[in-house]
């Protein structure tokens, strides 16, 4: 697995354990998004936007929409890493892109890109961040810059059918 931030930080390494295999023999899609939101978790504790926060807060972070892309299958004891890249933010919103690799190679094993919104708890409405997690999020934007535009961001879902010729 990648061990350089080629593709943003690690924010999580673990294997694929016995529960997560499905009746096809792999992992099943379901942990893919349960192991993409830990790091995203991880990322939010390492900003202070994570449980402490909320509970001192009363603010947190809600997923509004993530696109995962499935592109290699992982197996019962697979070692695995995701890299995390804060894509951009602003006053309410933070969007970011994770990339899951496999094994002790560097073969991706699927991707997510995500769109999150900090929300005050009480009205459970959109809040905007406070000036000092707003540059924190800013500083890391500009850091993450360095790995580029991910080839699958902003892809559409949709059945690929050939041009008909007129």
């Amino acid at each position: 697995m990648p061990k350089e931030e080629k593709y943003g930080p690690i924010l999580l390494e673990t294997s694929v354990k016995e529960e997560w295999i499905d009746f096809n023999g792999h992992m099943n899609m379901a942990y893919y998004t349960v192991l993409f939101d830990q790091a995203m978790t991880n990322f939010l504790e390492d900003i202070d936007l994570g449980s402490h926060y909320t509970k001192e807060n009363g603010k947190s972070i809600f997923v509004l929409e993530s696109h995962v892309t499935y592109q290699h299958e992982l197996k019962q004891d697979d070692p695995i890493c995701v890299h995390f890249q804060l894509l951009d933010m602003d006053s309410k919103f933070i969007h970011c892109f994770m990339r899951l690799f496999h094994g002790n190679s560097a073969i991706l094993s699927a991707t997510m890109e995500q769109i999150s919104l900090h929300v005050n708890m009480d009205t459970r409405m959109p809040a905007r961040f406070d000036q000092d997690k707003m540059d924190i999020l800013r500083q890391t934007v500009e850091k993450h810059k360095i790995y580029g535009i991910p080839r699958e961001m902003g892809r559409s879902i949709a059945i690929r059918r050939p041009k008909k010729n007129l």
